[in-house]
């Protein structure tokens, strides 16, 4: 009897259904109970806030969609490797990274000088009152929010829709289109300047994930991008005034 039920079920479920699903709750968890702002009212520091923050974000788009994958696929190995998580195009990826670390760089500098960027950057302002929370809190920003953000983007997003597509030109075009609008609602409230990046970035971060058929490599340029930012921030502003409070004590 369970067993009819499980095939039932399967037959009117893919795999891609079930990951949407998945993500459609996720996403409604953490634009509220669990979004940043809910948890700011939670803590009074709000580093503490934005690592919390970061720990669900990576709960809600990875650790939960794995598992789902695991239980629901027959092949889950295969899948995820299907969804980006594999070396791919290694040759690509390894000049695209070569590329984008002066470009990052640069874009880091003069995204600094951005006041509005710099109000909004990094999240937490209390990470930035030593250098040990500051790295603390850019590890945790590396390793719970961005790996969890391409994965769902550049690897979910766009791997999912271009094959329910057949990788057809238009179907590849749809998906790219897809996850970078996607991406891009979810900067809204975000500086002007960031959200048109968002957007262009998504699109090129899509074309290189399906270029090398793995968001491995768009891991490391976005998150290179904004920790360069973030430390530029912190040197400039934020490591200064702690030297100018140091040299009144």
């Amino acid at each position: 009897m369970f067993s009819l039920f499980e095939d039932t079920a399967k037959n009117f479920l893919s795999l891609y259904s079930v990951l949407f699903s998945i993500y459609a709750i996720g996403f409604t968890l953490i634009s509220s109970l669990f979004h940043y702002k809910s948890l700011l009212k939670k803590y009074d520091d709000d580093f503490k806030a934005f690592i919390h923050y970061f720990a669900y974000f990576f709960l809600f788009l990875l650790i939960i969609p794995v598992i789902g994958i695991s239980l629901y696929s027959p092949h889950p190995l295969e899948a995820l490797k299907n969804l980006g998580i594999r070396l791919g195009n290694y040759k690509i990826g390894l000049i695209v990274i070569l590329v984008s670390i002066p470009i990052s760089a640069v874009f880091g500098y003069i995204a600094s000088n951005d006041p509005k960027l710099k109000k909004y950057y990094p999240f937490s302002k209390n990470a930035c009152r030593s250098l040990k929370t500051f790295l603390i809190y850019e590890m945790s920003y590396l390793f719970l929010y961005y790996i969890a953000w391409e994965f769902t983007f550049r690897g979910v997003f766009l791997f999912s829709i271009a094959e329910m597509m057949d990788h057809s030109k238009t179907g590849i075009l749809i998906a790219i289109l897809i996850q970078t609008i996607i991406s891009t609602v979810y900067h809204l409230g975000h500086p002007d300047t960031e959200i048109f990046s968002a957007f262009f970035g998504g699109i090129i971060f899509g074309v290189i994930a399906y270029a090398t058929k793995s968001f491995l490599y768009t891991i490391f340029i976005h998150a290179l991008m904004g920790i360069v930012m973030d430390t530029f921030l912190y040197i400039r502003y934020y490591k200064k005034n702690e030297i100018v409070k140091k040299s009144y004590l």
